[in-house]
Formats: C-alpha cells, structure tokens, sequence
C-alpha cells in the first residue's frame, strides 16, 4: 500500500515523453442489432423452413489503428454516432473488444480479465461526458474522489483524504468543500471534480470523453486550460473525445478523424487544419461557423445521411456521401459528365425530385447532353424508369401513381445506375489507407482515400 505522506504523480512511468503509451490494431467491436428471446430468428416466407438464423451485428468500431505517445493529446474528432465513445472505452476495457489488439505499455489489454485487468485500470482512467450523470448524488465529494483509491487499496483513511483534498486544489476548487455533495456545485466544478477522481490513482492515459460539451464557452476554456496544466505537471496522456473542432485545435498534439467506425484521417493538428486530405475532412472543416454576418449560404453541407453501421457501404464508408467520388475507369467520361451521373445517381436513390419527361430530366440533370458512351445508354435506360413520357403502365407492369412511376421503377432505376456506376468505382471495391508526405510538421499524414492512390 503507499504511504500517506507520497505526493501527488507517485508513480515513475518506464517510459520516456515521446514514446508509444498505447498501440492500437484492427481494433473491432460490434453488437447485436437484436437482443431477447427471439433474436437472430428471422422470417424467410420463400424458402422452407420459412425461417433462418443469425445476429445481425452493429459495427459500431471496425478495423482502427492508432498510436499514442507518452505526454500527448490526441484529439478524436466525427460526427455523433460514428463510434467516437465507443472507440474509447472499448479502450480502457469498459467494453470487451471483437477483435483487435490494445497494446498498452507493451501488453495487450485485449488478454487481461478479472484481477489483472483490475489492477491495470489504476493506469488507466475515464472522464465522462455528463458532470452530473457521473457524479454520484448520495456521496460526498470528497468519498468520490476516494473510491477509486479505496478500490485499488492505496492509502489508509488519512492518507486518501489528504491526497482528495490536494487534488481539489489541483483542479482549482476549495479543499474546504470536501463534505459538500456534488448539486451544491455547478456543472464547470463537477467536471473539475471528475478530473480530481480521474487523477486520484495517479493514472498515465485518460480518456476524454466530450468532458467540456455540456458546459459555457467560458467554462470550457478554464477545464481545458486546467487539463493542460495537470498534463504538463504530472505527464499525463489524454484521448480528447470531441465533437466541436475549436475544442480539439485548442487542446491537441495530433487529431484523428472518424466516421462510421473508420478513423479516415490521423495528422499533427496543423497540418490536419491546414492540409487536410480527405473529403470528409474538408467538409468538417467547412462547416465552423464564421463570426461574420456578411458570410451567407450553407457552409460544408454533405449530400444524404450517414449509411447505418449496421450495413455500412463496402471500400470507403464514406463513398456514398463523398463529392469526389471516383469514376468507374471502364467509362470515359469526363468531370462534367462523371458529376452530373453521379448528381442523378444519387438524385434517384434518395428520389429527391418529381417524376418529369425525359426531356426534362436531361436538361435538369444532364443541361441536355447524356454522357457519351456506354455511361450514356445506362443513363438513358435509368430515365426509361423514371420519366413519366417513356412508358405505359402495361409496359411498366403495374399501376404507377398519377404521373405513372411506381416504387419498383424507382428501385430498378436505382439498382441499375448504383450496379453500373457507384459498385464500379475503386472507392466501393478497395477500402484505402494511405501514408503521405506532411506539409507541416513532421509526423506522418495518413489518409484513408482513393484521391492520393
């Protein structure tokens, strides 16, 4: 057991500032989209038995490989579902890996289980989103603080309440508020307070799960700016969870883009801001707000919604929203023609205009000239389906809605440009990875897109 009288930051790490802390590999998790007595029991009326068996799986986390170095912030940054969290306490073992490898220290944490992997968690901490969710209402601060130390028998009673109240004084509260129950503090102190717990087994990788998205502008500068300070004193590593890229440009070394369970891009944060590589990237970065009220128009707005990660698109997940999708190469066709396709391709999935003549079609998608080709005949056969001149009802097979197009000429439509066009393109049959070149900065600059192949 340590002493009373040990500082705070007893622990010496065997690792040098710079050196890999956590190595992760084709890290996976995925969950069962179905639970209860009759999960996995699927009905099948066209075959006998009419019935088949199997989970479907949720990948929440697919295939993501990360590395993090003694003393640095690496900031975790996408969309909201597009398994940020989850990532991050797959991590620290709050949730068991499918597969994959978390190499902390050397030792694959993915292995450990019952009283070996509950001594590890002294070295490994989590600080969660919600202040007050987190923060159990019925105990004292100053019990909070304590029960991880409790937990990994370090201290006796006196020793844990001097190391509770020092830390208080750390994270910039009055050690004299150690008997006050968490709802006489407001939400920027509770979250000081999940740092003082967090810090209390005197840890060397925190996680940050979205620790400053509840609280005021004002506030969150003053929780990071003391996160900044506690990591320069005690040498800590952080995984900065974040949705809010201000947030992360201020507090990280390097960041990692994520989107639909994929980490799409890793750079130093300069270079990241500065260069980004990919699509998604670009999009994100487009959307900040300017504080300039002659600024009009939407800024960074994607096509379409993000693809459930319960059938996720195949090569680049994020193909199907990407504006610079690539071309099939078996067509020649130009960037003019290559994006009106692709405009009309995915006008059609998501059906987002009136059925119209063929005439019409063209000049509203095509400005009255089809692509040239084989990539022209495809396009002309899909607004067959779709143009309310091309065909009769009886030719259609069924009874269309009043301007004559049914769902299935929509579905056929859809099914033949996805298979002629979008199946095609090396963005749909090739999941990337790239390793290219920095502009600033010299760490590498990964990113997972066909545009640098």
């Amino acid at each position: 057991m340590s002493t009373p009288d040990d500082p705070i930051g007893f622990g010496e790490s065997d690792l040098a500032h710079g050196e890999t802390l956590l190595e992760v590999e084709e890290l996976t998790k995925h969950f069962p989209a179905d639970s209860g007595l009759l999960a996995g029991v699927n009905l099948e009326p066209g075959q006998f038995p009419p019935v088949s068996f199997g989970v479907d799986q949720v990948e929440a986390v697919d295939g993501v490989s990360l590395e993090i170095k003694k003393g640095e912030t690496l900031g975790l940054v996408g969309e909201s579902g597009c398994g940020k969290s989850t990532l991050g306490r797959t991590i620290l073992r709050l949730l068991d890996p499918t597969d994959g490898t978390i190499r902390f220290k050397g030792e694959d944490l993915a292995e450990l289980s019952g009283e070996e992997l509950r001594r590890k968690r002294s070295e490994i901490q989590m600080i969660f989103q919600d202040p007050q969710s987190s923060l159990d209402p019925r105990m004292k601060v100053g019990q909070i603080i304590e029960e991880p130390m409790r937990a990994h028998d370090m201290f006796d009673d006196e020793g844990r309440e001097a190391r509770a109240k020092e830390l208080l004084e750390k994270v910039g509260l009055d050690p004299r508020h150690y008997n006050r129950h968490p709802h006489a503090f407001s939400g920027g102190q509770r979250q000081r307070i999940n740092l003082a717990r967090a810090l209390s087994v005197d840890p060397d990788f925190v996680v940050c799960d979205e620790p400053v998205s509840a609280l005021d502008v004002s506030i969150q500068a003053q929780v990071m700016n003391t996160m900044e300070e506690l990591q320069a004193e005690f040498g800590l590593t952080y995984l900065f969870i974040a949705h809010d890229l201000s947030v992360i440009r201020h507090i990280s070394d390097r960041v990692a883009v994520m989107y639909l369970g994929h980490v799409v891009e890793v750079a130093e944060k300069e270079e990241l801001f500065e260069n980004p590589q990919h699509p998604y990237t670009k999009a994100l970065l487009e959307s900040i707000p300017v504080p300039d009220p002659r600024e009009s128009g939407a800024r960074g707005v994607l096509e379409g919604e993000v693809p459930s990660p319960q059938d996720p698109p195949s090569g680049c997940r994020f193909r199907t929203r990407c504006p610079r999708v690539i071309a099939p190469e078996e067509y020649e066709l130009t960037d003019e023609e290559w994006g009106h396709t692709r405009a009309f391709m995915r006008a059609v999935k998501r059906r987002t205009f009136e059925p119209m003549t063929a005439a019409d079609l063209r000049r509203e998608f095509f400005d009255g000239d089809l692509p040239r080709g084989g990539a022209g005949e495809i396009v002309d056969e899909a607004i067959g389906y779709v143009a309310t001149d091309r065909r009769t009802d009886d030719e259609r097979g069924g009874d269309g809605d009043e301007d004559g197009v049914t769902d299935d000429d929509w579905e056929r439509a859809t099914e033949l440009l996805l298979e002629s066009f979008a199946e095609r393109s090396i963005c749909a049959r090739e999941q990337p990875a790239y390793e290219l070149e920095a502009q600033h900065g010299s760490d590498p600059h990964f990113a997972a897109c066909h545009l640098h192949r």
